[in-house]
């Protein structure tokens, strides 16, 4: 009788203990591939926004300076 008192929650114990590293495991690759992801967009964030400006502020300064030959500046 003693012994069913003892082993129930030491089976117990061992199964919630092997179940907390089995969700932490999935949370660490879960994370990882987020992080990676993340660093991925950073990555292109940082490499297309500047051809993006360069895109939008040329035609602004050509016709900048455009005006400013018409004026006589």
């Amino acid at each position: 009788m003693a012994f069913e008192y003892i082993i129930g929650p030491v089976i117990a114990a061992l199964v919630a203990i092997k179940y907390g590293d089995y969700k932490s495991d999935i949370r660490e690759k879960s994370q990882a591939a987020l992080l990676t992801q993340l660093s991925q967009k950073i990555e292109l964030v940082e490499t297309e926004t500047p051809k993006k400006m360069l895109a939008t502020l040329v035609p602004v300064a050509k016709a900048v300076q455009k005006l400013n030959q018409q004026v006589g500046l």
